[in-house]
């Protein structure tokens, strides 16, 4: 198997004829742990998990690479890969992928370090005046587009906006509640603050314009006939942080 250095190499003609042949689709997504790591012995997570069972009850083949969001995504623009296995569904995002099957919800936080005595706002706008953290073509940098935040630090991954919390280069950073407890859980940290927002996102896998439009409607029914079966019911049960108000 290539790695993912090598991979990088590969002309996006190459890329493109693999993304639309009728083999192995290639799929991409940023790490977005507990929905999707890549963890000791490969990919992991409820992402990942339902990922493997529609694509068997489908009959298609799909590999599965990590990449720093903002390049995922603009891998999926230039039709260099097929899906991508967790996107947020946004307004913007609508019409530009046909979304396949739900892998969770993202409930977005602010998160500044425990120590700061400083008033933590309860909404997007109060973060007009804040050098704040997001990460690279995600959600909650429109968000924070949206609300008119002018001092905005990105990172390429969630792990890069947390060091740059605590390397106190920013105020606070934005990004969904399960992944920043994941990942401060993980270093065994204690040393940050959560505040919930108001801000929800449902999470999709999503088919970019290289998917051919017969895979698309074979993996939303494979996807379905799991639902019917109890397959997916049972499978939330053991994730979870994945869901939530479902």
């Amino acid at each position: 198997m290539l790695s993912r250095r090598a991979f990088a190499l590969i002309p996006a003609s190459l890329f493109s004829a693999q993304a639309r042949s009728g083999g192995t689709a290639l799929w991409v997504s940023g790490e977005v742990p507990p929905f999707l790591r890549d963890g000791k012995n490969g990919a992991e997570g409820y992402a990942y998990e339902i990922f493997q069972a529609v694509l068997k009850q489908a009959g298609l083949q799909a590999e599965l690479r990590f990449y720093p969001w903002a390049r995922a995504l603009r891998m999926l623009e230039v039709q260099q890969a097929q899906a991508a296995l967790v996107i947020a569904r946004t307004a913007d995002r609508e019409a530009r992928f046909r979304w396949l099957f739900p892998v969770g919800n993202f409930r977005f936080v602010l998160v500044t370090r425990a120590a700061d005595d400083r008033p933590v706002p309860a909404d997007v706008a109060g973060l007009r005046k804040l050098r704040v953290g997001s990460m690279r073509a995600s959600a909650s940098r429109s968000m924070l587009a949206e609300a008119g935040a002018s001092h905005v630090v990105e990172g390429k991954d969630y792990n890069d906006l947390i060091a740059l919390l605590r390397r106190g280069v920013v105020d606070a950073i934005i990004g969904p509640d399960s992944v920043m407890r994941s990942l401060d859980t993980a270093v065994g940290g204690g040393d940050l603050r959560m505040t919930l927002l108001n801000q929800n996102r449902a999470v999709y896998a999503a088919a970019a314009e290289a998917m051919p439009e017969e895979n698309v409607a074979r993996l939303r029914t494979a996807y379905q006939q799991l639902v019917d079966s109890g397959f997916v019911a049972q499978l939330r049960k053991r994730h979870p942080d994945a869901f939530f108000d479902d």
